[in-house]
């Protein structure tokens, strides 16, 4: 049975063709390449004569036209991207939303429920603190998906970014709602419920955001 890797995500499929759609990251089939055989790989190493040094000696770079000005920030930005990869800076920033939304969701309701504004004043709180971690969020999911990911244009990946900018626009709309109308759920009435319903459709956002970044880390 042939094995194919899709060289965006890393997942492996098991058969005669690579399938039409990476069913993890959506990548379509030519993103797919053919892994050799193990057993024929060893067998060809050994079979394989030593290279001779001349030939072994890797290839010198030519200098590019862009300068070394433009190499070095090429360079630092690549060592920036990877160590973001490599230290899980995005999934450690995404846990602030995805932790502190549904919280927040609560304490609107039991505002809302109860006129309580001391509950209204921790919702809104909360929402500063989801505030202040989006530009991290934002900017280590774009620095991943380019430098991991290739920059790949698939569906899984077009979600992520929306709801992303979603989460953002919605936290700095409610935001600034309650600045106009700091009793807006707690003093009840259509216009709490509407806020209350606005605070769901943000979580439901992170949630979706979520569970596409967790099907490409549990790929099986």
């Amino acid at each position: 049975m042939k094995k194919w890797k899709c060289i965006v995500c890393g997942y492996i499929h098991e058969g005669e063709e690579p399938p039409e759609k990476c069913p993890v990251c959506g990548a379509d089939k030519s993103k797919f390449i053919e892994l050799p055989d193990e057993g024929e790989s060893k067998k060809e190493a050994a079979a394989r004569p030593d290279t001779p040094a001349a030939e072994s000696e890797p290839e010198k770079a030519e200098p590019r036209e862009d300068g070394p000005s433009v190499s070095k920030a090429a360079g630092k930005e690549d060592k920036l991207s990877g160590m973001i990869v490599q230290y899980h800076a995005h999934p450690m920033t995404v846990h602030v939303p995805n932790g502190v939304l549904p919280v927040t969701a609560l304490f609107v309701l039991i505002a809302l429920l109860f006129g309580c504004p001391t509950l209204e004043m921790a919702a809104i709180c909360n929402l500063a603190v989801v505030l202040l971690a989006m530009p991290a969020v934002l900017y280590t999911g774009y620095k991943s998906w380019k430098y991991k990911y290739k920059g790949a244009r698939t569906d899984l990946f077009f979600t992520k970014i929306l709801c992303g900018t979603l989460v953002t626009v919605l936290t700095v709309f409610l935001l600034m709602w309650w600045i106009v109308d700091p009793d807006v759920a707690s003093s009840g009435g259509g216009p709490g419920w509407i806020f209350l319903l606005l605070h769901l459709f943000l979580l439901l956002f992170a949630v979706i955001a979520g569970l596409m970044g967790g099907k490409l880390v549990f790929r099986e």
